[in-house]
C-alpha cells in the first residue's frame, strides 16, 4: 500500500471509532485528525469535507460487510448455518454494543434525525445485509416469506442491541439471540 493510501485508511480507521464511540456529529475534523496522527494541515488533501470522510467511513463498512458475507456464503455450508451466523452478530463485539450500540444502527439513527441525505448512504449497510438474509430465506424454500423474514430477523438483532445498550445487559442480548437461533431452527 502506498503512503498516500495508508494515510486516507488511518484517517477513514479513525473517523469511524470516533463517529461509532462519539457520534458523528460530535466528532470534529481536528479529533480525526489527532487519532489518525496525520497533520490538520495534511488532512485536508485527503478529506474535504466532513461529509466526504462519512461517505469514505460507509464505504469501509459497506466494503467489510460484503467481505464478512462473502466469506460466509463461502465457508458456510447451508442457509440455515449462515443465519445462526447472523444471529451471532450483537455478540461479536459484545462491550462495544452494551457502551455505543449498534455501529449501523446508531450512525443511521443519528442522522435521520437532521441529515437525511446522509442517512440514505448508511441505509445501504441494512440494505446489503436485507438483501443477503432475503437470499438465505430463499435458498431454504421461504421466498415467499423471504422479506417479511429478513425484516424480522434484522429487527430482533437491532432491537437486541438497543436494549442491550440502553440497560447495559449482557444478559438480555445473549437471550436474544439465542431466541433467534430458536427460531431459525424452526423454519
Amino acid at each position: 500500500m502506498k503512503k498516500g493510501e495508508a494515510n486516507r485508511k488511518r484517517i477513514v480507521d479513525a473517523a469511524n471509532q470516533l463517529f461509532y464511540h462519539k457520534g458523528y456529529n460530535q466528532t470534529a475534523f481536528s479529533e480525526v485528525a489527532d487519532a489518525s496522527g496525520i497533520p490538520k494541515g495534511n488532512f485536508y488533501y485527503y478529506f474535504r469535507s466532513k461529509e466526504e470522510l462519512l461517505e469514505a467511513v460507509i464505504d469501509d463498512r459497506l466494503a467489510g460487510i460484503k467481505q464478512m458475507l462473502a466469506e460466509w456464503q463461502r465457508d458456510i455450508p447451508t442457509p440455515r448455518a449462515r443465519l445462526h451466523r447472523y444471529a451471532q452478530i450483537p455478540l461479536n463485539e459484545l462491550d462495544d454494543v452494551l457502551r455505543y450500540g449498534c455501529p449501523m444502527g446508531s450512525l443511521n439513527v443519528e442522522l435521520g434525525k437532521n441529515q437525511l441525505h446522509l442517512q440514505s448512504q448508511a441505509t445501504e449497510m441494512f440494505s446489503l445485509f436485507r438483501g443477503w438474509l432475503e437470499q438465505q430465506f430463499d435458498e431454504l424454500g421461504l421466498g415467499e416469506k423471504k422479506v417479511e423474514y429478513a425484516l424480522h430477523l434484522l429487527s430482533v438483532a437491532q432491537g437486541a442491541a438497543l436494549i442491550g445498550n440502553v440497560y447495559r445487559d449482557r444478559t438480555f442480548i445473549a437471550a436474544e439471540v439465542a431466541r433467534m437461533d430458536k427460531w431459525i431452527a424452526t423454519l
